[in-house]
């Protein structure tokens, strides 16, 4: 009984497979195929189109144009004025009379008057033997000098001062400040800045830095009256210079056909005298036009691995005075300082001179900052190397403090002749070399030290730091 129950099954259940249908099968398979194409085709097309875009979100890739501040050394100097003779002549009264006045020919063969004219002198001579003589009679004329003659001259000058505010603008810098009732209210304190170039992406204003340190917003106002904000890239504490930028981008059409990048000149260390006109704010007003003549150009001021001319005018302007120094034929030779050498003058308009400081700005300008090796120094004089054999080069005056040339022992009085890979013969071979290393960078410093009795050859390897 017990192995019935043990066999006894109430339900039986047999599972059949079911049968394959081949074409709905092929149907998903086809279908699976061409989802999975047009999936492809559109991740594909997503990526062409998206991909560059997120690229140059993520990685942009500096199209910038490198800036250059080219400095037209050529009409550095005026052509010099040939002192005025007094022509000698025996017969005053043929002197006074130009009807009667001899030509230099006349004078020097006095009787070719007497020769047979009815044969000429030359026809002789061959044909390609004749000369050809041509006597230039000039007669002088004194004037005097008329009220139209002057105002014709300060037309002209003020024609350069025009095409020279097509290169400026006015760079202010907004702060914040609260008054003694604790009510916050703004400083908005401008001076003027100098256009020097479009990189391609930004375009590019020199302005003192000054008024800009504490600035919470800095905006230029263009020759046509349109501002636009702008920000401050980098400085040469030098100088006290920076570069400011505006993006091309934000900056209207009609604002760019009108303004145009300064054009910049050279004047010689012996220019004294030569006339100059003061663009910009001399006086402290945004489009005030200053003339006078350079009274000095010869002092030398020394900075941090560098040093650079002061131009000294007689133009009585505002001791906060900004702006640029022009020269008649319409480049800017100096930028206005406040570097102020007697103490006794502090009016009188003085610049910087763009020869001494482009390679500066030209460097700040792309983005690079200034490397220092913290010297100040000046060349080595031809009397100095004849009578105590010191070595041509770069002259250390002083050493600053806490600075690289410091921390790896060079001293007053060394003489640098090798920087890296560059020999060094003037301070001023020295200035180009700096200009070429970056901070962070290592570089064998070469110098000749002086001795008892004779100099020493000396190399540190020295790594710059940024000029701050």
């Amino acid at each position: 009984m017990e192995e019935k129950d043990q066999n006894y099954e109430f339900m039986t259940e047999t599972i059949k497979k079911h049968p394959v249908n081949k074409r709905k099968l092929f149907r998903k398979i086809f279908s699976t195929i061409i989802l999975g194409i047009l999936f492809g085709a559109c991740a594909a097309a997503t990526f062409v189109m998206f991909m560059p875009r997120l690229q140059a979100y993520l990685y942009p890739v500096d199209e910038t144009k490198p800036v250059s501040l080219p400095v037209d050394e050529s009409i550095q100097e005026e052509e010099p004025v040939e002192p005025f003779v007094m022509p000698e002549n025996d017969s005053s009264n043929d002197a006074a009379d130009p009807d009667k006045a001899q030509s230099p020919e006349e004078t020097a063969k006095p009787d070719e008057d007497a020769q047979d004219t009815s044969k000429p002198a030359d026809a002789e001579k061959p044909e390609e033997e004749k000369e050809v003589v041509v006597n230039n009679i000039v007669e002088t004329i004194e004037k005097d000098l008329e009220l139209d003659d002057y105002r014709s001259l300060l037309r002209k000058i003020s024609a350069i001062a025009d095409a020279t505010s097509k290169s400026l603008v006015t760079v202010a810098g907004v702060s914040s400040n609260t008054d003694w009732f604790n009510n916050s209210y703004e400083n908005n304190n401008s001076t003027t800045g100098i256009i020097i170039a479009d990189n391609g992406k930004e375009l590019l204003i020199v302005s003192p830095s000054d008024i800009l340190h504490k600035a919470r917003n800095v905006r230029v106002t263009f020759c046509d009256g349109v501002t636009y904000p702008a920000r401050v890239k980098d400085a040469d504490i030098n100088t006290d210079l920076c570069i400011v930028s505006i993006d091309l981008e934000h900056i209207e059409e009609k604002t760019m056909e009108q303004i145009e990048m300064a054009q910049f000149g050279g004047i010689a260390t012996s220019a004294v005298g030569v006339p100059v006109v003061a663009v910009g704010s001399p006086y402290g007003a945004a489009g005030s036009v200053g003339m006078g003549q350079i009274t000095s150009n010869s002092v030398i001021v020394d900075k941090s691995d560098s040093n650079v001319r002061i131009i000294s005018t007689d133009i009585y302007a505002s001791v906060d005075g900004s702006g640029v120094l022009v020269n008649y034929n319409g480049r800017i030779v100096g930028i206005i300082c406040h570097e102020d050498m007697s103490g006794n003058m502090p009016n009188l308009l003085r610049a910087y001179a763009v020869s001494d400081i482009s390679d500066s700005i030209e460097k700040i300008s792309n983005g690079q900052s200034l490397a220092t090796l913290g010297i100040i120094g000046t060349d080595v004089t031809p009397e100095a190397n004849a009578d105590r054999n010191v070595p041509f080069g770069a002259y250390v005056k002083e050493v600053i403090a806490d600075s690289p040339a410091m921390n790896v022992g060079i001293r007053n009085g060394d003489v640098i002749v090798k920087f890296g890979t560059t020999q060094i013969e003037s301070f001023s071979d020295y200035k180009k070399a700096i200009l070429e290393y970056q901070p962070q960078d290592v570089v064998m410093v070469t110098l000749e030290r002086p001795g008892r009795d004779e100099y020493t050859e000396m190399t540190y390897e020295v790594t710059l730091e940024e000029l701050k």
